[in-house]
């Protein structure tokens, strides 16, 4: 007589060595994500994220230069830039790492209602989920990369962060908290006038047109029922830019970060634990870019760059002084 499935032993799940099943698991541990593999179907809004750790590196750069990566409609309003890693422990897209760069700015939507938000002109992330579940719904700029972020040491004392994409090292930093205030922040830390925008463009399949958006996540989840985002104050430890210890941020022939946004000042470190509400996003400017036959043969026929980029972009190039 075979064994019924309940008098089976499984010692690896008994002896921790793998974590238990979803269902089985704490509350906010509970990981859901679609089971076909590799389409994505986003539908699991609003995303939740618990005790997630932010490290936020706060830097200054040459606003001209902020100014030569953003598109239009979205206005630059500082020189002050948050240049983050995230540990997500427990979230609805499994557990990942995340680097990104906010800027503050701003829109008109064009009938003169302006928009206040941190904008996100580059992100990278560790897994595929959250990478689809971010760009296609909303815009957000993300690209798969190695991210490591640790706090450790007596008290968690000591930091130190690492992003590596294709072979490069874009990004490593690290230092020693001190608890000091820093000189200043981003204009949007604290202030629920401020969301977060991104700029996402759908592309039809025979490419002759293109839809252009902003799309606008505001600081609450909906009037008057909170904020998306919840700091815990207990969480937060600080570092000043005498405390970090060693900078290094490069370009590379396929992520130019690092050259378009050097730091012309390394302002300090803010680092928290939070958990965060993501609902669906509005979309609060639009731009249709349709094209021709003749805007093709150039494009078909263009000599290739050494690394296989080509002379010209169907994405237009946007430049502001």
């Amino acid at each position: 007589m075979g064994l019924q499935a309940n008098e089976y032993s499984y010692p690896w799940l008994e002896e921790g060595e793998v974590p238990p099943l979803p269902l089985d698991r704490d509350r906010i541990h509970i990981i859901s994500q679609g089971v076909a593999d590799p389409v994505f179907d986003y539908d699991i809004v609003p995303l939740t994220y618990t005790e997630s750790r932010w490290m936020a590196f706060v830097i200054r750069a040459d606003i001209n230069n902020m100014k030569g990566v953003t598109p239009e409609p979205i206005e630059i309003t500082d020189d002050v830039i948050e240049f983050w890693y995230v540990i997500h422990r427990n979230t609805m897209l499994g557990p990942y790492m995340e680097f990104g760069v906010t800027f503050s700015a701003q829109v008109d939507d064009g009938s003169g209602k302006i928009y206040r938000a941190g904008y996100y002109p580059y992100m990278y992330l560790s897994n595929d989920s959250p990478i689809f579940a971010g760009k296609e719904p909303f815009g957000f700029p993300k690209k798969a990369a190695y991210i490591a972020a640790f706090e450790h040491g007596t008290n968690n004392n000591y930091f130190n962060m690492l992003m590596e994409r294709r072979g490069y090292i874009l990004h490593t930093a690290n230092g020693r908290y001190s608890d000091k205030p820093l000189s200043t922040r981003p204009k949007f830390y604290g202030n629920t006038d401020y969301g977060r925008m991104n700029y996402r463009i759908t592309t039809h399949p025979d490419v002759t047109k293109s839809t252009h958006e902003v799309t606008y996540l505001p600081s609450e989840v909906a009037p008057g029922q909170g904020h998306r985002f919840q700091l815990n104050p207990e969480s937060i430890r600080t570092a000043t830019g005498d405390d970090i210890r060693s900078w290094y941020m490069s370009g590379t022939p396929f992520d130019f970060m690092g050259g378009q946004i050097p730091a012309t000042e390394i302002v300090g470190l803010i680092s928290f634990t939070f958990n965060l509400i993501i609902p669906g996003a509005e979309t609060i400017w639009t731009r249709v870019v349709e094209r021709t036959e003749a805007d093709f043969g150039p494009l078909l026929y263009a000599t290739p760059f050494k690394y296989t980029m080509r002379h010209r972009f169907l994405l237009p190039q946007y430049s502001q002084g």
